[in-house]
């Protein structure tokens, strides 16, 4: 079996493998790992989530 290289794939070319391959778990945390790493999420508390999402509804 030819080896895949994740690395060099765009993040759309990636995803797009993903999607077609959804048995390749590999890929799946290759794309995972790569959407973390460029990530500024901050984790945060239930009640943190909460509050931000109640915020976010009165916005509306």
């Amino acid at each position: 079996m030819t080896q895949i290289e994740y690395k060099v794939m765009s993040d759309g070319e990636l995803l797009a493998y993903v999607k077609q391959h959804p048995e390749d778990n590999e890929a799946l945390y290759a794309y995972v790992d790569r959407k973390r790493a460029g990530s500024n999420a901050v984790p945060i508390t239930l009640e943190q989530a909460e509050i931000e999402l109640k915020q976010r509804i009165n916005q509306e």
